[in-house]
């Protein structure tokens, strides 16, 4: 899950990785970025050792700026070693991690893909998850990566959740909508042939 000041670094390092003018036929800016970005991710914020020598404020800022520089400069692209220094300065690098995240969300997005985490009761088959992942697809007009992980409380169905959305498929919802639907549709009507029973 990311805090609001994650996501804002995430939008502004997506920002200046989209303007980047490319070759024709070359990868998407915001795709090598994204690689840059889980590089740095895993080797300064994953590692514990690394993240404790980073956050320590005794260690002057010059120090860890040379331990980005070492392991970065020459194998990224110089302004995401910027945007570490950036980190570094205004002690936010413990957000690595949430940045990276909210980064990859931006580029399924632009890519027109949603992730989407599915629940259900029981484990859902070959076949299932197909249909599932057809009908996601459907109806948020976008390709679906979907993850799935069981849920006991639930009755039947499944219930499906991106991008803090849920999307409802269970038998309890399907009922609720049935139930509305109807109490929509006969208000202030006598069915035909209960009158006067």
């Amino acid at each position: 899950m990311t805090t609001h000041i994650g996501r804002n670094y995430a939008r502004a390092l997506f920002d200046l990785a989209a303007e980047t003018p490319l070759p024709r036929d070359a990868a998407l800016p915001i795709d090598a970025a994204a690689e840059d970005l889980r590089a740095a991710r895993d080797a300064l914020w994953s590692n514990r050792e690394v993240r404790a020598f980073l956050s320590n404020r005794l260690i002057s800022r010059v120090t860890k700026k040379n331990l980005v520089r070492s392991g970065f400069e020459g194998r990224v692209d110089g302004r995401l070693v910027t945007f570490l220094f950036l980190l570094l300065d205004r002690g936010r690098t413990e957000l690595l991690g949430e940045i990276s995240e909210e980064f990859d969300r931006l580029c399924r997005i632009a890519h027109g893909v949603r992730k989407v985490t599915v629940y259900s009761a029981f484990p859902l088959g070959g076949e299932e998850k197909t249909l599932v992942t057809r009908s996601l697809e459907k109806r948020l007009s976008a390709r679906v990566e979907l993850e799935t992980e069981i849920r006991p409380s639930l009755i039947g169905g499944v219930v499906a959740v991106s991008e803090g959305q849920e999307i409802e498929f269970s038998i309890e919802g399907r009922l609720r909508d049935l139930e509305e639907h109807m109490e929509s549709a006969g208000a202030g009507h006598t069915p035909a042939g209960n009158e006067g029973r």
